[in-house]
């Protein structure tokens, strides 16, 4: 026999095969001591064996320890303390109150703020900043000069009272947090609509052409949910067959924007483009430029606010920079007293009225330190 060929039951001794004898087997094989006498292993006396009285193999064969030597309630403990350790690391945030959870999406949303694209090296972008302004006043009277009494109240526009902020937010919500549950995104979408400044400049064409192209991509709820916002206009955009576009922003804002501020260029020409649209040649304000009527010849008030201004309902605040080169500040304030008492001339004293106030550029650079 090729020793190649050998049955797997004989071994090699000296060159010839040589079966295997019970001394053998009986050294090869661990039998354990009840194999033998034909103990049934489901049995209610090997199930109330004490684990102190088996042998380290009938423990195993039991299964009351595993083959690393661990013992079945130190893997269940094992096993515990990870699933303790993964439940640790998870954190509810949806059982925080609704109002942290709003400190946290508002947190969130300022760390996210929106760069502007540029569409070509050649391209100009606007510079987004904050838009610092101050109070229009009367020049202060000669010290020398007597003080007649006015009994007339003074304008409403020119009273000291806080502006709308300069520095509000110009950022967004990150994707990947709205897209985590229907939950978080209804209850944070909202929030950069509510905080945002919304800003369109007279930048190759009118700050109202680029406001209506924005408000036509959104949603109604989220024209619906804008609250503040900054628009500069030339004299035209609020005369004329311009008066309906003006009317459709103001529409779309009609049910949530509080505060505006609002800057009017009594001057500068304008070409019309392709598409109806205007493009801004030069906005420098100019002597003797048509500036915008706050009345008609007949007292009532222009349309531009009888079917633009006043449909804002919720509107508060309204700041307006007049760019007009001849005009003193006395003449700025008295515009803007005309322009209060058209607004809030049908409302009822118990309603809101809106608080106009006449402001200019501040210029000056502001120190934060």
């Amino acid at each position: 026999m090729s020793r190649y060929q050998s049955d797997d039951d004989r071994d090699w001794h000296g060159g010839n095969v040589v079966p295997w004898g019970p001394t053998d087997c009986a050294a090869q094989q661990m039998v354990p001591s009840f194999v033998g006498e034909g103990i049934n292993l489901d049995s209610a006396n090997i199930k109330s064996l004490n684990r102190e009285n088996l042998s380290e193999f009938e423990a195993l064969m039991l299964g009351e320890i595993s083959n690393d030597e661990s013992s079945v309630g130190e893997m269940d403990m094992d096993s515990a303390t990870a699933t303790s350790s993964e439940d640790e690391a998870f954190f509810p945030f949806m059982e925080l109150p609704f109002e942290i959870r709003l400190q946290v999406y508002r947190w969130l949303h300022l760390m996210n703020p929106i760069r502007l694209t540029q569409f070509a090296p050649w391209y100009p972008i606007p510079v987004n900043r904050a838009y610092f302004v101050k109070a229009v006043t009367l020049p202060l009277c000669d010290a020398g000069a007597p003080k007649i009494p006015d009994e007339t109240p003074s304008p409403v526009a020119s009273a000291v009272g806080p502006l709308l902020s300069p520095c509000r937010p110009y950022c967004c919500m990150p994707t990947a947090m709205l897209q985590a549950s229907k939950q978080i995104y209804y209850e944070s979408r909202q929030l950069p609509f509510r905080e945002n400044e919304f800003v369109f400049v007279n930048w190759f064409a009118s700050g109202l052409w680029a406001a209506r192209s924005f408000i036509r991509g959104l949603q109604v709820w989220q024209t619906q949910t804008m609250r503040y916002a900054r628009l500069e206009l030339l004299s035209r955009d609020l005369s004329g067959r311009h008066v309906d576009e003006w009317k459709e922003l103001c529409g779309a804002w009609a049910a949530g924007l509080r505060g505006l501020r609002l800057k009017i260029l009594g001057g500068g020409n304008s070409a019309a483009g392709a598409g109806g649209v205007s493009w801004v040649v030069a906005g420098s304000p100019q002597k003797g430029a048509p500036t915008v009527n706050v009345r008609d010849l007949n007292g009532k008030a222009e349309l531009w606010i009888e079917n633009g201004l006043k449909q804002l309902k919720r509107l508060r605040y309204l700041e307006v920079e007049l760019s007009v080169a001849d005009w003193d500040a006395t003449t700025k304030l008295d515009w803007c007293r005309s322009l209060e008492e058209a607004i809030n001339e049908a409302k009822a004293d118990t309603e809101q009225h809106v608080r106009v106030r006449c402001v200019e550029r501040e210029h000056a650079t502001r120190d934060w330190k």
